[in-house]
């Protein structure tokens, strides 16, 4: 009889697990299914006009799973900072992603944006070989930092490239002794960020330290400034065909290439064999930060900018392709774990000039061209 009920009670609790665990699988695939309908519901898909460097981010398979976690798909058709800040089209495109804060604060008055985003930030520098720094260390234009970079003094670089010296006209320039001009090469100041980002740097050294805002101002700077570019005679409108020229052709192609610390950092960190190479980093002083500001058209858009500042995942998945993120140093610790070094923090740092004053300069430089 006791074995009975001992039976009997055995049976019952197990009735009840298993009527219980039935009930807790059903309530569990009933939030799982609610949760999977809910970002259904809020899934949108979104078409964002973006600077040509930041194309590769948007293309890594798991920066597209992130953003699908949060129901987002995003589709990007890339264009130059310029042509962006002047192609507001809210009916084709959720938002703009421009490289720089000019061109951003030009599309932001156009969208009538409240809110933008500056999830991506890098320096600008020039791209450069260990013989090239050790010329322009021994002519007191350079120091050395670190194994990857150097500081450039940009206002006696300048001024070589203004007087016309030759790197055969140099002391010690044994490793480079050729006739060409000490100039550093750019892509096209009239659609390219990297190259108008050269200029403000540029314009503000020959302005006497001061960032150009008036028409003084400009009848002072032009006539210096425009034969920096228009003495480096071809010029691609894109910083990526200069960047790939730099790593293929060398140093002979490209001994001083403007370009973003995101380029290298990027490289370095993909080919750690190349580490141990000739390629450097020279950081002008003074420099400046070329921003990356998504300016949303649309709710959707304004989505994709709220993510990619503040899902940390995005961030370190964008520290990968060498941008700097929310003001933050944990892209060169990330970066110095692997054996890439660059600078924490910049201190002489300036900034751009207004869209305005900007723009003015890059209409006189095209005129210039013709």
């Amino acid at each position: 009889m006791n074995a009975r009920r001992a039976l009997a009670a055995g049976l019952a609790a197990l009735l009840l697990a298993a009527v219980g665990g039935g009930i807790w699988y059903s309530r569990t695939a009933l939030v799982q299914d609610r949760q999977a309908q809910l970002t259904q519901q809020q899934s949108v898909t979104t078409r964002g006009l973006i600077g040509s460097e930041k194309e590769a981010f948007f293309q890594d398979e798991r920066v597209r799973d992130v953003l699908a976690r949060h129901g987002v798909t995003v589709t990007v058709q890339k264009a130059g900072s310029r042509s962006i800040a002047n192609s507001y089209d809210p009916k084709q495109y959720d938002f703009g992603f421009p490289s720089g804060a000019p061109a951003a604060a030009q599309l932001k008055a156009a969208a009538r944006a409240g809110t933008v985003y500056t999830p991506f930030y890098t320096p600008i520098v020039f791209a450069s070989w260990r013989p090239i720094a050790e010329i322009l260390i021994a002519n007191g234009v350079v120091q050395k930092q670190g194994d990857f970079f150097y500081v450039t003094d940009l206002p006696a670089l300048l001024a070589m490239a203004g007087k016309g010296t030759r790197w055969r006209d140099l002391k010690a320039s044994g490793a480079f002794a050729t006739g060409k001009a000490v100039l550093p090469a750019s892509t096209d100041v009239r659609s390219s960020n990297s190259a108008a980002m050269y200029l403000a740097l540029a314009s503000y050294v020959l302005n006497g330290q001061q960032v150009v805002q008036s028409p003084a101002d400009l009848e002072r700077v032009l006539p210096q400034v425009a034969p920096l570019f228009l003495r480096q005679g071809f010029q691609e409108s894109s910083s990526a065909g200069p960047f790939e020229d730099y790593l293929a052709l060398g140093m002979g192609k490209a001994p001083l290439l403007v370009a973003y610390e995101s380029q290298l950092v990027e490289f370095l960190l993909r080919h750690p064999q190349r580490r141990s190479g000739e390629m450097v980093m020279l950081y002008p002083q003074p420099t400046l930060y070329s921003k990356h500001v998504l300016v949303p058209y649309t709710p959707a858009g304004d989505r994709v900018g709220q993510l990619l500042e503040s899902d940390p995942q995005l961030r370190a998945l964008a520290q990968e392709y060498g941008f700097r993120t929310g003001g933050d140093t944990h892209g060169p610790e990330r970066w110095a774990g692997q054996g890439v070094q660059a600078p924490a923090q910049l201190v002489d740092v300036i900034e751009p000039p207004s869209q305005e004053w900007l723009e003015r300069m890059i209409v006189d430089m095209e005129q210039r061209f013709k």
